[in-house]
């Protein structure tokens, strides 16, 4: 459910109790009950509160306002079953258009469209005049691809009087939807022009978009934003300017959009996540920047505004500041969990892990059990080589997160096969790497890491082949996965195939490792190529990440001049 059930649950409990002990006439005998639910709520006792408020319909089994209360309060909970229960019953007691606007949001959620249709039908005979509910039927059927009955309900909407721009826009989404454009588009021509709804023009251009008629597209939501004045168009006009290769005005026209105090935050924000996620560089990181600062000085108060800056900003090397607007973001909401797990990340990814446990145990005072903070605070204390905290915080989050999704619980397995293999606990180091592939076929570093531990313990090496060449076909432009494939191919005693893999990995890697190159050496080695594996070693030693033990070794190699174990 939304999150704006919660506040619209209080405001309605306070206009309740403040009409009630303003008018006499309708006081009832539990408003001081209704109002202890209020002061539960506050405080966030909602077990309480729903209790209350059972008490009530038990001892008065009429009273609509409150089973719209309480279904109001366990629809917030995800409790749907009993919210509809419930909002039926108030809707029943005392049909209005509240309580049916709340039911049939319960029965979407619920995907319950056999009530829902029903419900619509009843209400629009109940309430002849409101012709949002002949809007709510058109659409309905739209969804259940019964385009004749959704038209036949828009002709009788029209007969009642009831035709206007809003009507039009709605049977038009429903012949697009079920691939009428053309039939859309006569509906919507006529108000081109005249209709103030920035919707009529949105739709025009998304249709022409379809038909590729770009410049079409642009014209009338240009026109559109001169008639309506409908911010929200901005963002149609950078799309249809970025399909059309306009780049340099496709950017204007969100910036415009992004700068307006009419639309709405969570617009901006799908926008912006959106143009994060892109890999094809439409714009640049400098004009990214510029969208987030104009998205914090429209929405300063909203914590995932400063969390989108904060992004762009690592992006762009800014670490500090980066740091400064998720420290913000978990300053406006403490319970905002991927602010905090940005930050934590960006602790460790700058190397600085007293910051990143620092933060931690803040983020898990503020949000205590939380999987994936119990996560990401165990990933800080594991690369701190604090292996006893890390698997006690790993195994922690693994414990949390059985309501979680499977991705995070494979993450965790794989974090945890990665500490218990550091800790010598190679027979759970694979069982953890088994589980999270089992629980993400897509999960490509589970698969690498245990292939490449294998290898290393020469153990299992056709798993490992099979593991390793999974990772490739998921992530082909992983260097990593493709030493690895190398490696244990080495380990088969397949020299050439070896051989083939490990000059993919290395041209591909930018810049190599020094572990990719020291296995680059040692293939050729064993292949009689002598001098060159000297100097892909002799590559190697001059590696400022070198570790001493590994160093030695490859000097021993160079001495040796052959492959040592």
């Amino acid at each position: 459910m939304k999150v704006t059930v919660v506040r619209k649950f209080i405001c309605f409990l306070v206009t309740l109790c403040v009409g009630f002990f303003s008018y006499a006439q309708v006081t009832k005998p539990y408003d001081n009950q209704l109002k202890e639910v209020e002061q539960k709520l506050k405080s966030g006792d909602f077990q309480s509160a729903v209790q209350i408020l059972n008490n009530i319909t038990e001892n008065y089994p009429n009273a609509d306002d409150a089973y719209y209360a309480k279904a109001l309060l366990l629809g917030q909970v995800g409790n749907l079953e009993l919210a509809i229960m419930n909002a039926e019953q108030a809707y029943t007691l005392a049909p209005s258009l509240i309580y049916y606007d709340y039911l049939m949001d319960l029965y979407g959620a619920n995907k319950d469209v056999d009530k829902g249709l029903a419900t619509i039908r009843q209400a629009r005979e109940l309430f002849p005049n409101e012709t949002s509910i002949g809007r709510d039927l058109i659409v309905t059927l739209g969804h259940l691809n019964k385009v004749d009955e959704s038209l036949k309900v828009y002709n009788d909407e029209i007969k009642r009087g009831y035709h206007s721009d809003t009507l039009d826009i709605v049977m038009a989404d429903v012949f697009f939807g079920n691939e009428q454009v053309d039939n859309g588009v006569a509906l919507l021509l006529p108000w081109q022009g005249k209709s103030n709804l920035g919707s009529v023009y949105g739709k025009l251009a998304f249709a022409n978009l379809e038909q590729k008629k770009n410049k079409v597209a642009i014209t009338i939501l240009e026109n559109g934003l001169k008639v309506s004045k409908d911010p929200l168009l901005y963002f149609d006009l950078a799309n249809a300017l970025s399909i059309d290769k306009k780049s340099k005005l496709a950017y204007e026209a969100l910036k415009k959009g992004f700068e307006s105090q009419q639309v709405d935050f969570g617009t901006k924000y799908r926008v912006m996540l959106d143009l994060l996620g892109k890999d094809d560089n439409t714009f640049s990181v400098d004009q990214l920047q510029s969208l987030a600062n104009a998205l914090t000085l429209t929405h300063p108060r909203v914590a995932e505004s400063h969390m989108i800056k904060g992004e762009v900003l690592w992006k762009r090397g800014n670490t500090a500041e980066a740091k400064s607007n998720f420290l913000t973001a978990i300053g406006i909401s403490p319970n905002q969990i991927d602010a905090w797990r940005m930050l934590i990340n960006l602790d460790i990814a700058t190397k600085d892990l007293d910051a990143a446990i620092l933060h931690s145990r803040e983020a898990l005072n503020a949000n205590p059990g939380n999987p994936i903070l119990l996560y990401f605070s165990g990933l800080a204390y594991f690369v701190k080589e604090d292996n006893k905290q890390a698997r006690e915080l790993l195994e922690a989050a693994l414990n949390n997160s059985t309501t979680e999704n499977k991705y995070l619980q494979s993450v965790i397995y794989t974090s945890l096969g990665d500490l218990y293999n550091k800790l010598d606990m190679h027979a759970m180091s694979d069982v953890a790497y088994e589980e999270a592939v089992k629980l993400d076929s897509t999960n490509s570093n589970a698969m690498n890491n245990m292939a490449y531990y294998l290898s290393l313990r020469k153990k299992d090496l056709d798993k490992a082949a099979e593991y390793s060449y999974r990772s490739i076909q998921l992530e082909p432009h992983m260097s990593t996965y493709l030493d690895t494939y190398a490696w244990v191919l080495f380990q088969q005693g397949k020299y050439d195939e070896a051989l083939k893999w490990i000059e993919k990995a290395v041209k591909q890697a930018n810049p190599p490792s020094y572990v990719m190159i020291e296995h680059y050496g040692d293939i050729l080695s064993v292949l009689g190529r002598t001098k060159e594996a000297i100097k892909q070693w002799q590559k190697a030693i001059t590696s400022l990440e070198i570790n001493p033990t590994d160093k030695v070794k490859i000097e021993e190699k160079i001495k040796n001049k052959k492959y040592v174990e």
